[in-house]
């Protein structure tokens, strides 16, 4: 996941309550990267990317990457 991808979610999504449950992601240092832009390091990317899936699969939508 980009930064960009974060930041086109933010209107849909709470993302400081997806940080709050990822271990070890402090959600004021995301919140913060997502205003000034700054890219995500791979270990965030990931980390988003699966907790954003698993929401979305638990909402009944299909999750697949292109």
């Amino acid at each position: 996941m980009t930064i960009k991808q974060l930041q086109a979610l933010k209107p849909y999504l709470k993302i400081s309550n997806i940080a709050a449950e990822i271990d070890d992601m402090n959600k004021h240092t995301l919140l913060s990267k997502v205003r000034r832009g700054t890219e995500l390091t791979i270990v965030e990317s990931d980390q988003l990317e699966e907790k954003i899936a698993d929401i979305l699969r638990e909402g009944g939508f299909e999750v697949t990457r292109s």
